[in-house]
């Protein structure tokens, strides 16, 4: 191994990223987990390996500044990298994957917890755990990207030119993920030998995650809404039902979604509200910054994020 630095990947809670590191180490020559064939632990994370056992040449970091984790400017950046329309993917790999988001109710507290504790108690009250609540604070981030500094944040690093993308998508596909380690391995003179024994068994976990399984669901109810075609949708999660209620909002200036986490049976039933909603209900929207091309008064301007 010639590289002068360590490697830190970087990546947003919830995407693999302790995995990918894991493989990086195990395709190592030396590499301490050289008899493992598999990194999972019993929360299907890469969590139950003891850090002392890591190459030091390879480091896992979050994209924001200020944590224990945080990016070390004295590495090389290898990032998890995604497409802006698979936001709602990787917010989704957050809300079931991260560590404290084992149920319902802790997801629900951690996101209001992540926002601006004055923003919510002037905006909702003294809340904790409130699943609309928690709605209501995901759909404003998809309403206004730069009301989320995670985005803003892996945004910067993915389109820094200095950093390496490692492609999230390949993760669940074995021939994508062998050309990315070996995109990383010519770059950094890494020789790794990869054992496909261990590629399968990383593939086949990740691809039969629960939010990898339903990656495209919030678009295809879209794409169904768009064409008119009638499809089921009552299992959509908070994340899926506030990204779509944020993107509809987007495109039928003063619909407004009512309050709350009542969700639709299928697609026909939110084509029936969006073109018989009564003009006495559209009103402008406080979620968005424009207003039939003026500035809009009214818009949101409390801090939702903590780091904002």
């Amino acid at each position: 191994m010639n590289i002068k630095k360590p490697i830190q990947i970087i990546y947003t809670p919830g995407t693999f990223g302790n995995c990918v590191r894991w493989m990086f180490d195990r395709f190592t020559l030396g590499s301490k987990f050289k008899n493992m064939y598999s990194p999972w632990d019993d929360d299907d994370r890469v969590h139950g390996l003891v850090e002392s056992d890591f190459n030091t040449k390879f480091k896992r970091g979050h994209q924001l500044t200020g944590r224990f984790d945080s990016p070390d400017p004295d590495s090389y950046k290898l990032v998890i990298s995604f497409e802006p329309k698979d936001l709602i993917f990787v917010e989704r790999c957050w809300f079931y994957r991260t560590p404290g988001n084992e149920n319902e109710k802790s997801r629900y507290k951690n996101i209001i917890g992540q926002a601006d504790s004055s923003f919510v108690k002037k905006t909702f009250g003294d809340v904790t755990d409130n699943k609309s609540v928690a709605k209501e604070l995901i759909k404003i981030r998809f309403h206004d990207k730069t009301k989320n500094s995670w985005w803003n944040s892996i945004n910067d690093f993915i389109t820094d030119e200095n950093h390496h993308n490692f492609n999230l998508s390949s993760l669940w596909d074995q021939a994508l993920l062998n050309t990315e380690l070996m995109k990383v391995s010519d770059r950094y003179e890494l020789e790794l030998q990869i054992d496909q024994k261990v590629i399968h068994n990383v593939v086949e976990k990740i691809k039969n995650a629960y939010p990898v399984q339903t990656k495209d669901r919030a678009h295809q109810v879209l794409d169904a809404i768009e064409s008119n075609d009638n499809i089921d949708c009552p299992e959509l999660d908070i994340v899926e039902q506030a990204y779509i209620e944020a993107e509809l909002e987007k495109k039928h200036d003063c619909i407004i979604f009512p309050y709350g986490t009542n969700w639709f049976i299928d697609t026909a039933q939110i084509n029936e509200f969006i073109n018989t909603c009564p003009t006495y209900l559209k009103h402008m929207n406080p979620r968005l910054p424009w207003y039939n091309n003026n500035r809009n008064p009214f818009y949101l301007t409390g801090s939702v994020d903590k780091s904002n």
